[in-house]
């Protein structure tokens, strides 16, 4: 078979290879189907390899993964060779398996995936559709049986930066991480390297969209990371991990409804004209104990200026009758109106990229009808404090220290 030079790692079978590959493309690009090419081969290794498909549903591997390795089988003339049984492909001649699986079924969790054991060889197809970082984990840590290669492959369409713990792990801003080249090996593919297996059709159609709709063919069918900068309410803003100098400084509060709503607090200091904001917490369900509690811990001064939601007067006093008496109601007027005051600001987010205030200030966007939805509590709470108090305009003598920028996308 004509096999792409792209996928050639995957074939690899020795000691030394990287243990994790991340194979993501675009529609069209022929990384499952390659992928199953590769695994039934290794089903004759001398390794006597065990292999397992996951994905997050079992009834989705049952439609496409399972159908992929069936046809990967009578592509290669191999059907005397496999027996399949109860979701097990078996090779007759090696005793070699390759097994399916779904972490959920029917939205509730499965036998905690008990059948592990000797597995050498992982494939997460639809890898984007996991929760998390930490339900990956639990099953690529049972792989670890002594003396044979582990590979564990990711096989997905990249799609939102900001929201994929895949993205997180192995990439930044979009790129390959080059911290993971050690134990990683990143096979990108689209369209463009599978055309001999593709109808005309199919490519004249993928052509078309790069005239007509540029942005779906570079997302979906180049499938390159979306940076999240389309329709975003803020941008462009600085990002540094810490800020040592000393300005005017404030906060702003936002007080949970309930439910999934957080009571959230931002440090606001004012140098020079920027506006530097700093989380110091933001959680829900927190009782107005909690909240003080909260407060001290963040070492926010008794006698601090805080920005609180004026929708919640009692609330106010409570946090005065804690100590914090320089607690005020905010100034508000209409959302839209009060954001764009905000957009206009010089604002510089301080912190790590694991923030409340990060992911917000990345994810928040106007509505496909173009109206904007709820706003994250944080937010809220930065545009309380900001809007609310004009900055002492006093600047420093001593030459501004250089920043070092870093995290934004």
């Amino acid at each position: 078979m004509n096999i792409n030079q792209l996928f050639e790692p995957l074939f690899s079978d020795e000691l030394d290879d990287p243990r994790y590959y991340q194979v993501y493309g675009g529609r069209g690009s022929g990384k499952s189907y390659t992928t199953s090419i590769a695994m039934l081969l290794k089903t004759y290794s001398k390794f006597k390899h065990k292999i397992l498909y996951l994905r997050q549903t079992m009834s989705s591997s049952e439609d496409s993964t399972i159908a992929d390795v069936r046809a990967a089988i009578e592509a290669l003339g191999k059907q005397d060779d496999f027996r399949e049984s109860k979701g097990v492909i078996t090779n007759i001649r090696t005793g070699s398996t390759i097994s399916f699986k779904g972490i959920r079924s029917a939205g509730s969790q499965t036998a905690k995936l008990k059948s592990l054991s000797g597995i050498t060889t992982l494939v997460v197809e639809e890898a984007e559709e996991l929760e998390s970082f930490d339900e990956f984990s639990k099953v690529d840590e049972s792989i670890r049986i002594k003396g044979k290669p582990l590979k564990v492959i990711l096989i997905y369409n990249p799609g939102s930066a900001i929201s994929s713990w895949i993205h997180k792990e192995w990439f930044k801003e979009g790129l390959p991480s080059v911290e993971r080249y050690v134990d990683t090996m990143f096979i990108h593919s689209t369209y463009l390297d599978n055309l001999q297996n593709l109808n005309e059709t199919t490519v004249k159609r993928y052509r078309d969209l790069e005239r007509t709709n540029p942005t779906y063919y570079t997302n979906t069918i180049l499938a390159e990371w979306t940076l999240e900068a389309s329709g975003r309410m803020y941008a462009g803003w600085r990002h540094w991990s810490s800020l040592q100098e000393e300005g005017d400084t404030w906060y702003g509060m936002d007080f949970g409804y309930g439910g999934k709503d957080k009571t959230a607090c931002v440090k606001i200091t004012w140098i020079d004209g920027t506006y530097f904001v700093e989380e110091m917490f933001a959680e829900s369900k927190m009782s107005i104990s909690r909240t003080l509690s909260k407060m001290r811990e963040c070492g926010i001064p008794f006698n601090a200026k805080i920005y609180c939601d004026s929708a919640m007067p009692l609330l106010i006093e409570e946090i005065r009758r804690g100590g914090y008496t320089s607690s005020r109601k905010c100034r508000k007027g209409n959302v839209e109106a009060e954001i764009k005051k905000v957009q206009d600001k010089d604002i510089c987010l301080v912190g790590t990229e694991e923030t409340q205030l990060y992911y917000d200030y990345m994810t928040f966007r106007r509505d496909k009808n173009g109206k904007i939805p709820h706003e994250p509590d944080v937010l809220a709470a930065m545009r309380y404090g900001i809007n609310s108090k004009s900055p002492t305009k006093k600047t420093t003598n001593r030459p501004r220290r250089a920043r070092r920028r870093r995290g934004f996308l």
